[in-house]
């Protein structure tokens, strides 16, 4: 028959848990994990963002450029300007750092069509949208665009 005195049971609740050691060796293994966790998804999200980009280049890139380019190549005269507004009141052209290209048409009746590319922030989200305006339309009668050439271009 086993006895215990108050000193025995003392020593045995002492003896329970863990020692500074055991613990300090166990939070530096759960921060080494949650270190190498957090640089393994820096990574998922840098190559998410590189694949993202690519299928921009890749599909929507050459629709853009040939949509621009038809459009381009049936202007006779183009003038570039800061922003909408500018190019609505035709003041202010610019020859480098425009958002908007006024674009001027002929028509084989001799009248003038005019068409706005225009790079501008719809509802916070950045576009490339399309203005068509025929002879007798003035540009403060621009109103919304027409079509949105893309929803995907930043900084054009």
């Amino acid at each position: 028959m086993t006895t215990y005195t108050a000193t025995s049971r003392r020593t045995s609740a002492l003896r329970r848990g863990f020692t500074l050691p055991e613990l300090a060796t166990a939070i530096g293994l759960a921060l080494a994990i949650a270190a190498i966790m957090m640089t393994l998804l820096q990574q998922q999200v840098t190559f998410h963002r590189i694949v993202k980009a690519q299928r921009f280049l890749v599909d929507d890139a050459p629709q853009i450029n040939n949509t621009i380019t038809q459009i381009l190549s049936r202007a006779d005269a183009y003038r570039i300007h800061s922003n909408l507004s500018d190019a609505v009141s035709g003041a202010n052209a610019v020859t480098d750092g425009g958002r908007v290209l006024v674009l001027g048409f002929l028509n084989p009746d001799g009248s003038r069509d005019r068409g706005i590319i225009s790079f501008e922030s719809d509802n916070g989200k950045d576009v490339l949208a399309y203005y068509n305006m025929n002879s007798s339309a003035t540009f403060s009668e621009a109103g919304n665009p027409d079509w949105l050439i893309s929803r995907q271009v930043s900084d054009a």
